[in-house]
């Protein structure tokens, strides 16, 4: 006995629904997590971290002219392809010892619309992502200097992240009175 002939367009419509019947389904879907990023640093002995759009450049120390007159904190001006910054030792502004120039030094080029600063750091980390909601940690335990320019921090493998708000530094009257 004959099989019976089906035509082409009923057998494909047949296989279609066999295979989505034995097709596996997706994944849950779940919500995805917000996370807070940002560009992590070492200054003054601190982890730190500040937002992404507060830094518009990140560079190794480039070669800085001494300015007469100026607090020791502020290490002089460099030459940044035609731009002139002021390059400011973080750490020093902050009240600890001048900064050690070495191979992992750098400088973050403040994104403040006012200032054409750089700050010298003796790290970056590198970007970095966080979980508001499990990792917001009390940053009271950073030094009083860097406090005030602290918005919060994370808490991290024991590692505690201050989150370090540039703009806050740029308005500040400390960090604006530069003459010695």
């Amino acid at each position: 006995m004959a099989t019976p002939v089906q035509d082409p367009l009923s057998l494909l419509h047949k296989m279609q629904l066999a295979s989505r019947m034995s097709a596996p389904g997706l994944p849950e879907q779940a919500p995805a997590v917000a996370l807070w990023s940002g560009l992590g640093f070492r200054a003054a002995g601190m982890t730190l971290i500040t937002p992404l759009d507060h830094v518009s450049e990140v560079l190794p120390c480039p070669a800085v002219t001494f300015v007469p007159g100026t607090a020791p904190w502020v290490k002089g001006i460099a030459n940044v392809r035609g731009n002139l910054f002021t390059v400011v030792d973080l750490q020093e502004y902050l009240g600890k010892d001048p900064m050690t120039m070495n191979d992992r030094v750098r400088l973050l080029i403040m994104n403040v619309a006012s200032l054409s600063t750089g700050l010298l750091v003796n790290e970056v980390l590198g970007l970095r992502h966080f979980d508001e909601e499990q990792e917001r940690h009390d940053a009271s335990s950073l030094d009083d200097a860097v406090r005030a320019h602290v918005r919060g921090a994370f808490l991290r493998d024991g590692t505690l992240w201050g989150i370090f708000d540039m703009h806050s530094l740029a308005e500040s009257e400390s960090f604006n009175s530069v003459a010695a």
